[in-house]
């Protein structure tokens, strides 16, 4: 069961899947509109930042980054549970039929990628909390304010999380998915048992008629039909099969008691 665990912990998963890098792929709407975002503002901040250190209100600065940066995480930790409760929604309403069908289809690989997209942003989302807080508790230090470095920290800060922001709301569209995913796989891996219990019924119904036809056409007492039922039972089959056969014979025909 642990070996089954580290089968699919962060690391494996990510090497499973290829190693997706979601924050690179620059052809993704989240990467290249966040990175519009964060350059749209990074230049506003840069602005701000240099007109105040000419007039040598650097403390107007740190105070008004450090207050965007508290409200920042907590609305981080906000989307942090939102993640992980989506998370937990989707895995929950995934059946084992579903699953099982998916196996099946070799399609499983597919669902692995769409609930580690889940895990990717999640983890993301954690990690940049905690340069969030750092940067916070930094900019308290006591040191030569360098707005080089300040507008740098900025652009790479705001581009996560703006990222971080977008994904998430993407994957609303993968919660929809799931759930029209859920639907077809269910109606197929139920639709065929429906059909099963449909014969089961057709071919009972047929037995039942050719009983009552015998009953009052030929005279043939239903003792007299389950014995026979009964004999072709023991002679056409062996062991457990007869067994099983047996059992249901009983059960259908609600007999406690019958020698075989």
């Amino acid at each position: 069961m642990n070996e089954l665990i580290k089968m699919y912990d962060y690391r494996s998963l990510n090497n499973t899947l290829g190693k997706p890098k979601y924050i690179f792929d620059i052809k993704k709407f989240e990467v290249y509109f966040s990175l519009v975002c964060s350059l749209l503002v990074t230049s506003i901040v840069s602005i701000f930042a240099l007109t105040n250190m000419q007039d040598g209100k650097t403390d107007v600065i740190v105070t008004t980054t450090q207050d965007i940066l508290l409200n920042a995480t907590f609305g981080l930790l906000g989307m942090l549970g939102f993640i992980i409760s989506g998370l937990a929604i989707i895995s929950g309403t995934i059946g084992y039929k579903v699953t099982r069908q998916m196996v099946i289809e070799e399609k499983f690989k597919s669902l692995l990628s769409i609930l580690f997209s889940f895990f990717y942003i999640g983890r993301f989302v954690g990690i940049l909390i905690i340069f969030f807080i750092s940067s916070y508790f930094s900019l308290g230090i006591r040191l030569p304010f360098n707005v080089y470095l300040y507008i740098i920290v900025c652009l790479a800060l705001s581009f996560s999380l703006f990222f971080a922001t977008f994904f998430s709301v993407s994957l609303l569209g993968t919660c929809i998915n799931m759930f029209v995913l859920n639907y077809l796989y269910t109606t197929e891996t139920i639709a065929p048992e429906q059909t099963n219990r449909s014969d089961e019924q057709f071919l009972d119904a047929r037995i039942n008629a050719i009983t009552v036809i015998l009953n009052t056409r030929f005279g043939v007492s239903r003792e007299e039909f389950t014995d026979t039922v009964l004999h072709c039972i023991n002679k056409d089959y062996q062991g457990e099969e007869r067994e099983v056969l047996i059992r249901k014979f009983k059960e259908y025909y609600s007999i406690e008691n019958h020698e075989k």
